[in-house]
């Protein structure tokens, strides 16, 4: 049996990489074309845009991996169902379901590796391909000025700055909220904040305190005050709007910030995000649940067109990812949803995962 199940994994290999790399070069393109205007107004070499490129292949992969495991199962069952392969095997006394023990624990370990891509791998690869980016920034002729940026800047504040110059190294028209139970407890405001060393100092501002009821107790004015900030600006250029790309420990902590500010938008979607960083990795394991059993049932011994695995696997991806799409959208429209963030994220693996389990199931039979 271990000779069968090597042959299994060899068998898959070649079919899982092709696909995967098919889709990630797919998704660069796409992801040229939607940032053309704003890569390319910087003139940037063609190294830099590589770099780039290279950069964001670990992001693309959390939603590559998953494909590559459901094209190559079924290609690789297919085949093996059209030559006679699984024939025999069942006729020399193995089970299907033991058959496709190796195609499970595949799925497995590929999920294990998409986790841990996802919360190590991709976010640490985004900072950098945003250094690139920034790097490129600074050597241009002028300042390059980022406007209206929100950020966090601590476990209990946030902050907004009016204009980000990253050549330049300040920060203009920078307001900082502190929140205790909810509410708004101190509000630090100062025109300018300044790179000193290794952090930031604001000049010439201003810091209030409020009541528990959020009325304004004292004032103090001052000529400069550090603050935390993370001094790497290259963190400004993040979209504030795509915390997939963040990792758990990030999106947990600033659930606890949003959730004590009362900002109940901004919570159920880190809420929501959170819970996507485990349950996404998932369907690597659930695509192969799915395409063995259903390739197996759509094709014969001697029979069977050679696309029936491509069909299999563009039919599945296209309602699973409708599913997971349908219940973002639904979860993130309002602030009460009537689909909570945690059964959102977690939706497609109960609905495709039972699937996959009923059909594995059967397999014993």
């Amino acid at each position: 049996m271990k000779r069968i199940d090597r042959y299994l994994l060899r068998e898959l290999l070649p079919p899982f990489a092709a696909g995967s790399l098919i889709f990630i070069a797919v998704i660069l393109v796409n992801t040229i074309v939607l940032n053309s205007a704003a890569i390319f107004s910087l003139k940037p070499p063609a190294s830099v845009i590589l770099r780039w490129l290279l950069f964001r292949v670990p992001i693309i992969l959390t939603f590559a991996l998953p494909v590559g495991c459901l094209l190559a199962t079924s290609l690789v069952v297919s085949r093996l169902n059209r030559d006679y392969e699984l024939l025999a095997c069942r006729l020399g006394g193995v089970s299907t379901w033991r058959l496709f023990r190796p195609l499970y624990l595949f799925g497995l370990a590929i999920s294990a590796l998409s986790l841990a891509n996802n919360e190590y791998g991709a976010p640490y690869f985004r900072t950098k391909a945003n250094e690139v980016l920034v790097q490129q920034i600074v050597r241009m002729p002028g300042a390059w000025v980022k406007s209206d940026m929100p950020f966090r800047a601590g476990d209990s504040s946030v902050a907004h700055v009016g204009r980000v110059d990253l050549k330049k190294q300040e920060l203009y028209f920078v307001l900082i909220y502190q929140f205790r139970g909810g509410r708004p407890r101190e509000a630090i405001c100062a025109p300018l904040a300044v790179r000193e060393g290794h952090g930031w100092v604001l000049r010439d501002g201003q810091h209030n305190w409020f009541d528990e009821r959020g009325r304004l107790l004292r004032t103090e004015r001052f000529a400069r005050q550090a603050v935390q900030f993370d001094p790497n600006l290259a963190t400004m250029w993040d979209d504030e709007t795509e915390p997939e790309h963040l990792a758990a420990h990030e999106l947990a902590r600033r659930y606890r910030l949003y959730h004590a500010a009362g900002d109940r938008p901004a919570a159920n979607r880190m809420l929501y995000f959170y819970n996507t960083k485990f349950a996404v990795p998932l369907t690597c394991l659930i695509f192969v649940l799915l395409a063995a059993p259903l390739s197996l049932r759509f094709t014969t011994p001697g029979k069977g067109n050679p696309l029936s695995g491509l069909s299999i696997t563009i039919a599945v991806v296209f309602f699973c990812n409708g599913t997971i799409n349908w219940a973002k959208v639904i979860t993130l429209a309002s602030p009460d949803p009537w689909l909570p963030p945690i059964p959102a994220a977690w939706l497609h693996v109960l609905v495709f995962g039972l699937l996959g389990l009923h059909l594995a199931r059967r397999l014993q039979r």
